[in-house]
């Protein structure tokens, strides 16, 4: 049994190294890709990308929702070791899917429609018209996601989240490739989301391949078990919910922005979205690889007081790449927006830092929504994300008219500190039990250091403002650098040192 925790921890370790690595990959890809459109495709097209990207994403709700279901069940059968209960599971799943592809269908003819109407004296005949093609190739993509949720389930339950990463990095580097060298030929947006789906057709194939041959993924065409099938959905219905509430809470200032300042404006905030957007993955890397042990652990002992210091140690290790990056940003961004999107792009700057702030206490604590969703306490997430999505349409539609684009982030920043920097704290604690005191006091002593080395450090670089690429990256560099130094001996624990000089000893043999 030792041998078997150990040989678990070693996958989830080994998974969180490489999703960090994915991660600082895509921030790095992103951040190359995207004044690549800009010049490639121009920022009126890539505003339009970026809209249009706005509203299917209220579409992708399903797969949100039913992926998280499908992983859920299916780690607790694989917990279990009940493999006919897994083979139930997609069986039902697969079913359900086929539903949902035409609800999908059903939707986007409507939006297409609706989005004709709405935006026809926004936007010229040609923008009209192609946004309505790219409607339909991004609903055909999310009906692929859809399909290979059941296999990511399967790969996420045998913890074989080396190959899970690998195969999301392959399609990572190559989808940007692909879109620079079809933008030579037709630079306009619906061709980078033709590419997409392309590459997203190669990945469900390579990954349904490897669940079905390697791992023996079964999936029960017959499967007639109405009260799991009732248990599906009303778990699924709660997560429905909370993604529907992060749909409209990400996506809606781009709407408004549209509708009030036309696909310019949106460009310059989608800039600084990209900002955001590119972080996030840094909160989700230690948690992803960890639904299977807090499932074994829910369901084997139900012990809370375990979870609780899980809930701790998971989001200190969080919070270090976050706090390097969003101090990193607070220091070295204006110059980076300036040279990375152009001179055209300097509020996206404001937009990042405001958004960014609020949400590194969100994504840090990420494995809290983890423990909720086994546990299946996440409706009341879902419930409060709706409130502050409303909240923040309210707000942006005063503040953008107001303070135009940095009065649409800072009605976004106000909603994530009052949800979930306040409210959703406030129900760990006294709800579900979790010891969010301890965490806050553990987070403040990590972040203090590092918010002084920050404030030093946006003083010295104060007089390089206005720098090219070259004195950037040396700064950078020398921010990393002290970050490390001052994270490993002002910041760390014991244990978090073991943990970076055993990354160290794997990256650099030899390393003592």
């Amino acid at each position: 049994m030792a041998s078997g925790v150990s040989e678990s921890g070693a996958r989830r370790r080994t998974g969180a190294v490489i999703s960090y690595a994915y991660s600082l990959l895509q921030i790095l890809v992103n951040l190359l890709y995207v004044p690549v459109l800009l010049s490639g495709i121009g920022g009126e097209e890539y505003g339009l990308y970026q809209l249009v990207g706005s509203v299917i994403a209220y579409l992708s709700i399903a797969n949100s929702t039913f992926s998280a279901g499908a992983t859920r069940f299916y780690c607790a059968y694989f917990a279990a070791g009940d493999e006919e209960g897994m083979a139930r599971t997609l069986g039902i799943l697969r079913r359900i899917y086929r539903v949902a592809y035409l609800a999908i269908v059903a939707a986007t003819c409507v939006i297409a429609v609706a989005f004709s109407l709405v935006y026809r004296k926004a936007f010229s005949a040609w923008e009209v018209e192609e946004s309505c093609l790219m409607l339909a190739v991004l609903a055909l993509n999310l009906m692929l996601t859809m399909s290979n949720t059941m296999s990511i389930a399967c790969i996420t339950a045998h913890e074989g989240f080396v190959f899970l990463k690998l195969s999301q990095l392959v399609v990572l580097v190559a989808q940007p490739l692909l879109v620079v060298a079809c933008i030579r030929v037709w630079p306009n947006a619906l061709t980078v989301a033709v590419v997409q789906l392309l590459c997203n057709f190669a990945c469900r194939v390579i990954q349904q391949a490897f669940a079905r041959r390697r791992l023996g993924m079964r999936i029960d065409p017959h499967a007639t078990d109405p009260a799991l099938q009732r248990k599906i959905l009303v778990f699924s219905g709660s997560i429905l919910l909370g993604v529907l509430a992060d749909q409209i809470f990400w996506k809606t200032d781009q709407l408004v922005l549209g509708y009030l300042f036309g696909t310019a404006s949106v460009a310059v905030y989608s800039v600084g979205a990209q900002i955001v957007n590119a972080y996030t993955p840094l909160g989700f890397a230690v948690s992803s690889v960890f639904m299977p042990h807090v499932s074994k652990v829910w369901h084997e002992s139900g012990d809370m007081a375990e979870l609780s210091r899980l809930f701790v140690r998971v989001s200190r290790i969080a919070l270090y790449p976050l706090l390097a990056t969003l101090l990193g940003f607070y220091v070295f961004g204006r110059d980076f927006i300036r040279l990375w999107a152009g001179p055209g792009y300097g509020e996206a700057y404001l937009v990042a830092l405001m958004e960014l702030t609020p949400f590194t206490i969100d994504i840090s604590q990420n494995i809290g929504l983890v423990i909720l969703q086994v546990i299946d306490r996440y409706g009341f997430r879902a419930r409060m994300y709706l409130a502050a999505a409303v909240t923040n349409i309210v707000l942006t539609v005063v503040l953008a008219q107001q303070m135009g684009i940095v009065g649409a982030a800072l009605a976004t920043a106000i909603a994530i500190l009052v949800s979930s920097g306040l409210v959703l704290n406030l129900y760990y604690q006294r709800v579900i039990g979790l010891d969010m005191f301890a965490w806050w006091r553990s987070a403040l002593r990590e972040a203090a250091p590092m918010v002084a080395l920050a404030i030093a450090a946006g003083v010295l670089w104060a007089p390089f403002s206005g720098c090219g690429w070259g004195v950037l990256a040396f700064g950078i560099a020398a921010w990393a650098l002290a970050f490390t130094l001052v994270s490993y001996f002002l910041c760390a624990n014991e244990r978090e040192r073991e943990l970076f000089c055993g990354i160290v000893r794997r990256v650099i043999p030899g390393a003592r």
